[in-house]
């Protein structure tokens, strides 16, 4: 399982050639499957940095270093981008509960210091790849109440997945989506009414492969297990209620009763029934166009289930979002960026039905 997955990513997703530049990031409990997407990426002739991403370091520096610091730009992360073509992302959190502890501002510090490597990473566009299996740990199953076991099987079901298949469906989805400014609505029997506008934009599909035409588009990045498309709609467009029906996992808990109200693109209401305290607090302290409508995506990998931290990907589900959302091709620029998602969701656009109470009608 481990080897084909480091193939895949190397030869299929990223198509690592000789000329290319790969950096590797990884934890402690993914160095073995670092050494293994090493060993690809030099036997196709290219040059490799594996970066240790230290978890107590991290988890330190959160809670001990000067919020100046967090907030400042690292000099060597910087220096890398300009020379990496390919990253591959093999960083995760394996324990998340100490996450909770660590106060909002200093949050919001390390987003902001973040934010300088971000948007350079968003001006060269290295080829990135990142595994979702980097999450999957006893640790953090046990924190967000999962079945370790039963999301771990979710997990490579997804990434052995039958892609063309998922590809073949994801294209179907992206015709509607692309260059259109057609009406989108969304509802569902918990009090969901949304209506916007799509801008005429390009979507972001993600069926696990960076391909010629997605590096054309500006598409320079994916998940494994892929099965997702997004776009950016018209921001200011978003009209109605969101009552999302999934938690979403944040930083050891999952936030419940999310709701959203939109008025002209912009939020008039953000709560949270549960474990606010995770989210509100950072969201009041960002900068930019943190309430501004922002995102709209559609899963469509058939082998995936809601109910983790992939909810996105399954088939049906539909995910909507707020602030930062320049990846997508936006307008919003902002230090703060969340998505909700919807398991039992119909989507029609201009009058077709795309997604019928949760399940794909294309």
């Amino acid at each position: 399982m481990v080897s084909r997955i480091s193939q895949n990513i190397v030869h299929q997703s990223l198509r690592i050639k000789e000329n290319d530049v790969v950096q590797i990031i990884a934890s402690r409990h993914m160095l073995d499957l670092a050494d293994e997407v090493t060993i690809e990426s030099r036997k196709a002739g290219a040059e490799t940095s594996t970066i240790f991403w230290s978890e107590p370091v991290w988890y330190w520096s959160l809670a001990e270093l000067p919020l100046e610091w967090l907030r400042g730009p690292s000099k060597t992360d910087l220096a890398l981008l300009d020379v990496v073509t390919a990253v591959v992302n093999l960083e995760g959190v394996a324990d998340p509960k100490p996450m909770a502890k660590i106060s909002s501002e200093r949050w919001a510090a390390n987003s902001e210091g973040a934010d300088h490597w971000y948007r350079k990473y968003m001006e060269r566009k290295p080829r990135t790849a990142t595994l979702a299996l980097t999450n999957v740990t006893p640790q953090r199953a046990r924190a967000y109440g999962f079945s370790y076991p039963a999301w771990k099987r979710n997990i490579e079901s997804s990434l052995k997945a039958d892609y063309s298949k998922i590809s073949a469906t994801g294209k179907k989805l992206q015709n509607l989506f692309d260059n259109s400014l057609q009406e989108v609505h969304v509802t569902a029997s918990n009090g969901t009414d949304l209506s916007f506008r799509l801008a005429g934009r390009k979507s972001v599909m993600d069926d696990g492969i960076i391909d010629d035409s997605d590096l054309a588009s500006g598409s320079f990045e994916t998940t494994f297990p892929a099965g997702l498309i997004n776009i950016a709609p018209d921001e200011q467009t978003a009209n109605g209620n969101v009552v999302f029906d999934l938690p979403v996992p944040q930083r050891g808990k999952l936030i419940g009763g999310l709701a959203w109200h939109f008025r002209n693109g912009q939020l008039t209401k953000f709560v949270a029934a549960k474990n606010s305290e995770m989210v509100l607090p950072i969201w009041e302290g960002s900068t930019g166009e943190k309430s501004r409508f922002g995102s709209f995506g559609i899963g469509f990998n058939y082998a995936a289930k809601v109910g983790f931290l992939n909810s996105a990907i399954a088939s049906g589900a539909v995910t909507l979002g707020i602030g930062e959302n320049k990846i997508l091709g936006g307008k919003n620029e902002s230090t703060f960026g969340f998505q909700g998602t919807l398991r039992r969701s119909t989507v029609v656009i201009d009058g077709q039905t795309v997604v019928s109470e949760g399940k794909l009608a294309v």
